[in-house]
């Protein structure tokens, strides 16, 4: 198939998802991924269409996960897989590619959305001060450490949890 015939082929598929008639969608996705495409967009919408539409959570997975590994960079690819990993009942694993796309992307508004529906933030301790002051920050580690909430390595940009793994294991037992 012709680099110009994939394009319109994309495009209208896109507008058929966008419309809401998925079958007609995943059939031009199924197409394009048929005819070769390795872009990671359409292997991504065919992912998410073949879990939504047809019920097929392995392939689905495949495609999903093919496609970000060739376009980790494409926020469209990422908040697919987590789309498809919320359908499969993996909210947290639809958190992790969130966060790893809001690396790349720290602005991307459907990843922001995303995130704060899985994810919500609570609200900081001290409504008073600005909850990046210092004071707020440490007193909500606190507080998620005595309620068992806290996991640093979850949150990347709190640099992850820095003691090692050996001594957190013998501080758990």
């Amino acid at each position: 198939m012709e680099l110009e015939a994939q394009d319109q082929l994309f495009r209208n598929a896109m507008i058929l998802f966008r419309r809401g008639a998925l079958n007609d969608a995943a059939l031009q996705f199924r197409q394009l991924v048929e005819a070769g495409s390795m872009s990671p967009k359409h292997l991504s919408y065919c992912g998410l269409l073949a879990v939504t539409i047809h019920g097929r959570k392995r392939e689905g997975r495949e495609l999903c996960e093919k496609a970000l590994s060739l376009g980790a960079d494409e926020p469209e690819v990422v908040a697919n897989l987590a789309r498809l990993y919320e359908l499969n009942g993996e909210g947290q694993r639809a958190v992790k590619v969130l966060r790893r796309g809001l690396r790349a992307s720290p602005k991307h508004p459907v990843l922001l959305a995303q995130i704060q529906r899985l994810s919500p933030r609570r609200q900081p301790p001290l409504s008073m001060v600005h909850r990046d002051n210092l004071i707020n920050k440490l007193l909500a580690i606190v507080l998620a450490r005595v309620s068992g909430q806290y996991d640093a390595a979850a949150r990347p940009e709190a640099g992850g949890n820095k003691t090692p793994r050996k001594l957190r294991t013998a501080r758990q037992a």
